[in-house]
């Protein structure tokens, strides 16, 4: 489970691109795009011909004047979270509404939320973790960084998988544990494998040089994000957050999972009487509905959908 002090810190890192790409300032950053999405605005910031400055993901945009002077355009963002990534939007829009336009969260309503009372528990658990953990990955009791950067202790210790099949089936099998009837296609667990993977260092010895398909690999992420918080949002807190984002203003779309990650009856009720979403809707797939090849067309639907109302 992702730390929830990593959330902040997340919301920070996003506020950093925002300001240097020069988005959302309501100046238009010097693009044309009346709407800002991730894919636009590399567009928008890399081409400065008028063409260009009139599509937004390559796809003409019809509602942008041309006679309009960029000043007066709307240059707010459409931020789009999915899972922990809606935990990080949600607190990023009620800090900072006047840079957004719109916000869709996929398959998660905000960050997860603890009662006060279970505080102590959870210091000790994740204590508890931590120090066993510490035995994995720094077995000799230092976290000194190699000459390259790389933190000697953790790419010591990080599982190595034969081949990066090895390793599909292994995100696959994570899924098969998660809590739920959740599910993940071959195809999808696919391409997040060979983003989130690197080769593994290969010895002199070893035949796997040739195919890449069969060299071994292990995963880049650092294994402490998995550690449990050492503290956690409580309700009043996550409440406040949901208050913030709906007396900003800012129109909030939920688009759900019939099969995705349970969800609690206090969140259920929070989002309903708090964060109140324009939109929410249930649709077929898993926790990556996204990202599954028989349901990202709907997912994508929806969200244009949203954005153009």
């Amino acid at each position: 489970m992702l730390s929830i002090f990593m959330i902040p810190k997340y919301a920070y890192y996003v506020l950093e691109c925002i300001e240097a790409l020069n988005w959302g300032k309501g100046n238009n950053g010097g693009s044309g795009g009346a709407t800002r999405t991730v894919v636009g605005n590399i567009n928008a910031n890399v081409n400065t011909n008028n063409s260009a400055q009139n599509n937004i993901g390559g796809v003409k945009n019809n509602n942008v004047d041309e006679s309009t002077d960029n000043n007066e355009r709307d240059d707010k963002i459409n931020l789009i979270g999915h899972s922990m990534g809606a935990g990080v939007s949600v607190v990023l829009v009620a800090a900072f509404p006047e840079l957004f336009s719109s916000l869709t969260l996929l398959e998660g309503a905000g960050p997860l939320a603890r009662n006060a009372n279970d505080c102590s528990r959870h210091v000790r658990a994740a204590c508890q973790r931590r120090l066993k953990s510490n035995k994995t990955l720094f077995p000799n009791g230092t976290n000194n960084a190699n000459a390259d950067g790389s933190n000697s202790m953790t790419t010591a210790r990080a599982k190595v998988y034969r081949n990066l099949d090895a390793a599909i089936e292994a995100r696959l099998d994570t899924t098969r544990r998660m809590p739920g009837d959740q599910y993940l296609s071959e195809e999808a667990a696919r391409d997040m494998v060979m983003r989130a993977t690197v080769d593994a260092a290969v010895t002199s010895n070893s035949s796997a040089a040739g195919d890449d398909t069969n060299r071994p690999v292990m995963f880049r992420h650092d294994p402490r994000l998995q550690w449990p918080s050492l503290q956690y949002y409580t309700r009043e807190q996550v409440e406040a957050f949901y208050n913030d984002v709906c007396n900003s203003g800012v129109p909030v779309s939920i688009l759900m999972a019939n099969d995705g990650w349970p969800v609690d009856s206090w969140s259920q009720a929070a989002v309903k009487d708090k964060l109140k979403p324009c939109r929410m809707k249930f649709l077929k797939g898993s926790h990556h509905f996204h990202a599954d090849p028989d349901t990202v067309e709907d997912v994508a639907s929806e969200i244009v959908s949203f954005l153009k109302v």
